[in-house]
């Protein structure tokens, strides 16, 4: 803990902070689970379903660079709060939308609005809170999310159902002007940092920041294993079961549910595990080498083994998720705390990209496979094996370049 942040005080920020992070994780899965509400109730299809979910992750990368800038200049309270607001105007827009483009609207809204909800934490715990407290914090906001996602899908229909569609995204509404009034009462401004001195500028550039050599050494292990496991997880985990494990979609959502459970709880150990091992010398980093192997391991195991059994092998992958997405907080403390806010979300925006373009990207080699006469789960295993293809040369990449000396503090 911070020195000057008293115990009750640093408890206030982190709940203030997870709360709005989990209602950002539950807005970005739901629509998978009222789907079928939306698309009755509006008559949308499946085209106008898929662009109603996209227009929130293209919002939400769009809203990166500038983010960090914000972050940079006026902290994560004043930052966070007032997006938050934005996000509610969304909702808002979205429960008295009929037609398209007004959901579509509001949609962007929540995007933009909700794109600071892991980002400014982040910012806010690099600059107040030392070294070793990061990955831990990194963790429990990781659980506060993938608690969002396990209620943003049958609980968050079972409510949808009862009350209505247009009800719940009041309800939503209502939620994210509350979070964005209790981080702008209780977060504080102990982030804030003067006004840069024109003496002795930094390179703080965009161009500058993806070309550093901390930056440039994760930047293929962020697109194709960080990025790989949220192409993975919000679209073709699920495709993955009903066509090549041949379940049900009633198995494969069940599967599902357990493997999002099973993450939370890797999310929670590793919170507890990864300081423990960084007091007896196991690095961040060596942290990571070692969950980039086992990732990789995972999905060539899926491959060769893709028996209705197999499905267990999802549950073998949670683990090392949390040490994956720790490279990002690796990353960060790479550089000096001052610019923690757009060194973290240019990092974000590599792995978005990563993922949407590793989401399209298994797409269409599966409609290429077909096109071919290759059935389609062959087709997709075939996808995955050129996944796994990239997986290994990006590891190479990250074993052969040269490891950045990390910030102590």
């Amino acid at each position: 803990m911070s020195p000057g942040i008293p115990r009750s005080t640093a408890v206030r920020i982190f709940l203030s902070f997870a709360g709005a992070y989990f209602l950002s994780y539950a807005l970005r899965s739901v629509n998978a689970a009222l789907a079928p509400l939306l698309a009755s109730d509006l008559n949308l299809s499946a085209g106008e379903l898929g662009w109603l979910s996209s227009a929130y992750f293209l919002a939400f990368a769009m809203m990166q660079l500038p983010l960090g800038i914000s972050l940079d200049r006026h902290g994560a309270r004043r930052t966070e709060s007032a997006l938050l607001l934005v996000a509610a105007v969304g909702a808002l827009i979205v429960s008295l939308g009929h037609s398209l483009w007004v959901l579509s609207v509001g949609r962007i809204l929540i995007g933009m609005g909700v794109a600071s909800c892991l980002m400014a934490p982040y910012a806010y715990y690099r600059r107040c809170f030392p070294a070793r407290r990061q990955p831990q914090l990194a963790m429990w906001m990781l659980v506060a999310g993938t608690t969002g996602a396990l209620v943003a899908t049958e609980p968050a229909l079972a409510l949808a159902e009862w009350i209505g569609w247009r009800s719940f995204f009041l309800l939503a509404a209502v939620l994210l002007a509350m979070a964005a009034v209790a981080i702008f009462l209780w977060a504080g401004d102990h982030d804030r940092q003067p006004a840069p001195s024109s003496s002795g500028p930094q390179a703080t550039s965009f161009i500058s920041l993806i070309s550093h050599p901390a930056m440039v050494r994760v930047i293929p292990t962020t697109i194709f294993l960080s990025g790989a496991f949220g192409a993975l997880q919000s679209l073709w985990a699920g495709p993955w079961m009903t066509e090549v494990l041949l379940m049900t979609p009633e198995q494969a959502g069940r599967t599902l549910l357990v493997f999002n459970a099973a993450l939370l709880v890797s999310y929670v150990t590793m919170s507890v595990v990864s300081p423990w091992l960084e007091k007896r010398g196991v690095s961040l980093a060596r942290q990571s080498m070692v969950a980039f192997l086992w990732f990789t391991a995972c999905m060539l195991l899926m491959i060769l083994w893709h028996t209705p059994g197999s499905w267990v092998l999802w549950l073998v992958l949670a683990p090392c998720v949390p040490a994956v997405i720790l490279v990002q907080t690796q990353t960060a403390l790479a550089f000096p705390r001052e610019i923690a806010g757009r060194i973290l979300t240019t990092f974000n925006l590599v792995m978005f990209t990563g993922a949407f373009s590793i989401q399209w990207g298994i797409g269409l080699l599966v409609d290429l496979f077909q096109s071919t006469g290759i059935a389609r789960g062959h087709s997709l295993m075939l996808a995955f094996l050129c996944l796994v293809v990239m997986q290994v040369f990006s590891l190479l990449w990250f074993f052969i370049r040269r490891p950045v000396v990390v910030e102590k503090d």
